[in-house]
């Protein structure tokens, strides 16, 4: 997945109405992404090129900004540059997307630092991926 077609494709569950599967596309493609970063099988390929094009809104503020953010943040794990798209300022308003178990004081305490300040509240393990 590029980043266009991961926007595209969170903004097609948005639309319908399947919160759920919007998480699973942003994490899959950035899953994707960390995959053309660190494992060496894509080394000669390169297709991080595929991450440089800006991807389309998503229909949420705030999934275009996890999305930038996630994406800036594994660019920066993987020491390599990140695209100008990544780029982005803090959220003017919070972004607290409603979490099934914890209270909204919980979700802040466990979202990491790199997140908290873009105001984007998402606790670190509900970024992880098996």
């Amino acid at each position: 997945m590029s980043a266009p077609e991961t926007a595209a494709e969170i903004r097609r569950a948005l639309r319908a109405g399947e919160t759920t599967w919007a998480w699973r596309m942003l994490l899959q493609g950035r899953d994707h992404l960390r995959l053309l970063l660190t494992d060496s099988a894509y080394n000669d390929l390169d297709l991080t090129g595929s991450w440089e094009a800006a991807p389309g809104p998503t229909g949420n503020v705030g999934f275009d900004a996890l999305l930038a953010a996630l994406a800036s943040h594994e660019f920066d794990e993987a020491g390599v540059t990140a695209p100008e798209w990544t780029r982005i300022e803090p959220l003017e308003e919070d972004w607290r997307p409603p979490h099934p178990f914890l209270s909204p004081e919980r979700v802040v305490a466990r979202t990491p630092p790199w997140l908290r300040r873009l105001h984007i509240y998402v606790p670190e393990r509900d970024l992880a991926t098996a």
